[in-house]
């Protein structure tokens, strides 16, 4: 009796502690360097994945957003996930990317339907994305700053010519 108990105990511990066990991640990334003829910067996340146990076989990336989407496997254990967004909104930093295993992404999918917060849904590994800035073009535009150069020639040109003149 105390044997059987003791399996269902051992099986409920490794049923607990996940399939995978604990995940680290070593993340490299990419972001658009240069919007000033774009609408949407590019941000490119490659991460590799070590867990202790087995590598899960798809995973899912939520961003701060609340946006759910697959992330691509590129190699044995690399993982890539990709987002756009409007360069108004754009901004550098650390972007928190929570990810998920196929039972936490039907958990996430559950708590979105119940209308539950989907941060209450425990993440298989969380990683930050570090994101750069784009340059979106010069502070002062060259056309007015050619304005502004015409404007002040005129000028200098009309008080000298009202000088001479007079």
């Amino acid at each position: 009796m105390s044997r059987q108990l003791f399996a269902i105990c051992l099986i409920a511990a490794v049923c607990a502690s996940g399939v995978y066990g604990s995940c680290k991640a070593t993340v490299s990334s990419f972001s658009t360097q240069d919007a000033t003829i774009l609408t949407q910067l590019a941000h490119v996340g490659e991460f590799t994945l070590q867990c202790s146990g087995s590598a899960p076989a798809s995973l899912f990336a939520e961003f701060p957003c609340g946006k759910v989407v697959p992330v691509a496997k590129v190699g044995d254990n690399k993982y890539q996930v990709s987002w756009v967004e409007d360069i108004k909104q754009g901004s550098s930093g650390n972007i928190q990317v929570r990810l998920f295993d196929e039972d936490g992404y039907a958990n996430v999918r559950k708590a979105q339907r119940d209308g539950d917060k989907v941060s209450s849904v425990k993440s298989l590994l969380d990683i930050s994305v570090p994101t750069k800035g784009a340059y979106k073009g010069p502070w002062v535009k060259a056309e007015l700053l050619a304005a502004f150069l015409v404007g002040g020639f005129a000028y200098f040109a009309f008080t000298t010519k009202g000088k001479v003149q007079s």
